[in-house]
């Protein structure tokens, strides 16, 4: 019975680590390190409540004729709700700490900040998905952490479209996306916008070193029909599954 319940209590700690860190760049050693952090805090938490109960408010129960089993359900009563307590309060902070921080790269890829950068060479590509600081479109100076979709690149800054969650099926200046290729842990929809100006971002205010990933082949074609002005010093592109041949060319200021 014993290996039963710890087999239940650490699936759900793995579970509730996982849940809690969706929309983040998987990794398999993150989700090992907040397992087993869940599972010391739960059982910390066990154990504070075993040392506080058993001195005095189970002495009753613990007297004969008590039921042998009275001890138990006293414990349990408290221990789950305090688990359960603790597992929540994880599960939240671990959402907190994952909207106020960029999201880990992946990896084999050097940092991306400006041109010509010694130390630097990796730098953002047309039809990379990247996750930065976007500005609003309002102009006035504020900006929020999307991923973007790169069009253009420039000396200073890139061309990028920006991507929601929102859903974006009542307006024509979006469209629906594919996540194959960049997001394959949230499982949320995606909108981009499309045939709109596109927002300028400097290099320095991408977030990560390397991109999320590819734009799926088929949003990227109907960003290149919709975008053709950007698009006209650019040779097209044969394969549009190819990732390579979405982001060889760049566009010159």
């Amino acid at each position: 019975m014993l290996p039963i319940l710890a087999g239940i209590s650490l699936l759900t700690a793995v579970v509730v680590a996982w849940v809690a860190g969706r929309g983040q760049s998987f990794r398999w050693w993150l989700l090992l390190a907040r397992t087993a952090v869940l599972l010391g805090l739960c059982a910390a938490a066990v154990a504070l409540i075993r040392s506080q109960v058993e001195p005095g408010a189970l002495r009753a129960t613990m007297e004969e004729p008590a039921d042998p089993y009275a001890k138990w359900m006293v414990t349990s009563m408290l221990e789950v709700p305090a688990a359960g307590l603790t597992a929540m309060v994880f599960f939240l902070v671990v959402r907190w700490w994952g909207r106020r921080r960029p999201a880990l790269p992946p990896r084999g890829r050097q940092s991306a900040d400006r041109p010509g950068s010694a130390g630097r060479p990796t730098m953002p590509e047309p039809g990379e998905i990247w996750l930065a600081m976007v500005p609003y479109r309002e102009g006035t100076g504020e900006e929020s952490q999307h991923y973007c979709i790169v069009v253009t690149c420039h000396e200073h800054h890139a061309g990028v479209l920006q991507i929601t969650s929102q859903n974006k099926d009542a307006r024509r200046d979006h469209i629906r996306m594919p996540n194959v290729g960049w997001d394959e842990v949230s499982g949320k929809d995606h909108w981009t916008e499309i045939g709109v100006p596109l927002r300028e971002v400097p290099y320095e205010k991408f977030l990560t070193v390397s991109p999320q990933g590819q734009c799926p082949a088929t949003t990227w074609d109907q960003i290149r029909a919709a975008h053709p002005t950007e698009f006209a010093d650019q040779p097209s592109s044969g394969d549009a599954d190819a990732g390579a041949s979405r982001g060889e060319s760049r566009v010159d200021q």
